[in-house]
Parts: structure tokens; C-alpha cells; sequence
């Protein structure tokens, strides 16, 4: 691996197997309706509250940025993010987030990283974002129950873009990521499908169809949709502005950085 990748690689943060509280109790859905807008309906995917068991995985402490999808873009001649306006990104958003990016890049770039590196990247599961962005307690947002402006990008900020990857460590989860609230919606590899979540009921599969939950809210957004339990999709070939994603491995690393 090239010494510029190795440097662009974000740390990886290894988070511990075992069950953990996904999803929304049945008994919040009409509450969530009250305080976000919307019916008791409209946060039904999120339900029922359930317990899925996960193996040790490791995760990305933030988003992939530009930067380091330059490096992909420039070794293969992928299609550069049409925000880039040009091959490689402009230098005032090398440590953006990258966007633009369809779930089938996002595969692409993990399939050309594990070639690069040698370690088997990937994206992580809805299951394995979730645990990522809330811990075991089942809060509500990264940092709590409570929202707070300044802890994440979204539309209460008032930011109106993206924020380097990083901007609000203090909205970090449990387990020290960044970014799981706002800036960017972040692709998973799950294709969607009705809670309980359980990955050996094949929906977690090579040969799974349909489209891809995303989670985390960004920066447009209002803060109901940054909650870790908000869970939107799209299909595997649609890009736009709002779509990014963080890398993931099945064995945590040694160290925290590769």
C-alpha cells in the first residue's frame, strides 16, 4: 500500500460483539410522531425494539473524505463525484466527506481498497452502524437522548454543506466514533427489510436485492433523522449530494489505525 493511502486511511475502531438495543420501542412510535412530525406509521419501520447479537467488528472513526476516493478515482478511472467538478477534488474539500456516491461505488471503492491494503474492507451492516452510533443503552442520539446543535451537522446548524469529517467530537458515540449524526447519510451493506433485524435470515446475502438502508441524517436534515434508530433507503444505483459512507471491518484491527 502506497504511503499517501496508508496516510488518507481513517482510524478504525474496534467495537465489541454481543446483543444490543436496536430499533424503537412500540410504545415511542406515537411520541416520536409528536415531537418530529409525521404519524405513529411513519416510524413503524423502526419497530419493534429487539436485541440482535453481532460479532466483533471494527468500524471507521469518520466518513470517507474526498481524499482518500481521489486516490480510488485516480488509480482506476472511476467516475469522479459530480461535486468535484473535475477528476480529483478541489483541495478546500479534501477532508469532506465524499458524496455523489451511489451504494455500488461505495462497494467498489471497499473491493479496490482490500486490494490496495490487504485487509477486507467493507460496508458495515445496519445492525453494525447502529451499535457504532448509539452503544448498548439504546440512546437516541450518539452523544444521548437530548439534541443539541452543536454536537452534529444538521439543519439546525445552519451550516448548509458539509463539515470536514471530525468537526464535532464532542458528538462522538460511546465507542469514539464521529459523523454519526448528520453531515452525510451513509450507505450500509443491508438491504431493506422489516425489523427484528436477524442477518441469518439471508439479508445479509451476496445475492440480496433491492434497495439500501442508509442512516444518520445530514446536514439538510432536521434532527429526527439524525436519531441512531432512523433508518431511510435508496436504490444501489442512485447517488445525490447527501450520500456518503464509512468503511468497516469483520476482525477489529491491533491497533486503531491501520
Amino acid at each position: 500500500m502506497n504511503s499517501r493511502l496508508e496516510l488518507l486511511l481513517p482510524a478504525l475502531l474496534p467495537i465489541a460483539g454481543g446483543p444490543f438495543a436496536m430499533g424503537t420501542p412500540e410504545a415511542e412510535l406515537s411520541g416520536l410522531a409528536k415531537r418530529y412530525g409525521g404519524t405513529r406509521e411513519s416510524y413503524r419501520e423502526e419497530a419493534p425494539r429487539h436485541t440482535p447479537a453481532l460479532a466483533p467488528f471494527a468500524i471507521a472513526q469518520v466518513p470517507t473524505t474526498n481524499a482518500l476516493y481521489g486516490c480510488y478515482v485516480a488509480a482506476t478511472g472511476a467516475p469522479a463525484p459530480l461535486r468535484w467538478r473535475g477528476p480529483q477534488p478541489p483541495s478546500e474539500l479534501h477532508t469532506h466527506p465524499v458524496v455523489d456516491i451511489s451504494w455500488a461505488e461505495a462497494v467498489a471503492f471497499c473491493a479496490w481498497l482490500s486490494g490496495e491494503s490487504g485487509a477486507a474492507f467493507r460496508l458495515p451492516s445496519e445492525a453494525e452502524w447502529e451499535r457504532a452510533a448509539r452503544g448498548l443503552d439504546g440512546r437516541t442520539y450518539p452523544w444521548g437522548d437530548s439534541f443539541d446543535p452543536a454536537l452534529a451537522n444538521t439543519r439546525e446548524g445552519r451550516r448548509g454543506g458539509t463539515a470536514p469529517v471530525g468537526s464535532y467530537p464532542n458528538g462522538a458515540s460511546p465507542d469514539g466514533v464521529y459523523d454519526m449524526a448528520g453531515n452525510v447519510w451513509e450507505w450500509t451493506a443491508s438491504p431493506d427489510a422489516p425489523y427484528p433485524y436477524a442477518p441469518g435470515d439471508g439479508r445479509e446475502g451476496a445475492g440480496a436485492a433491492g434497495r439500501r438502508i442508509m442512516r444518520g441524517g445530514c446536514y439538510a436534515n432536521p434532527q429526527g433523522y439524525a436519531r441512531c434508530a432512523c433508518r431511510f433507503r435508496l436504490a444501489p444505483a442512485l447517488r445525490n449530494e447527501f450520500t456518503g459512507f464509512r468503511l468497516a471491518l469483520s476482525r477489529p484491527p491491533e491497533r486503531s489505525a491501520l
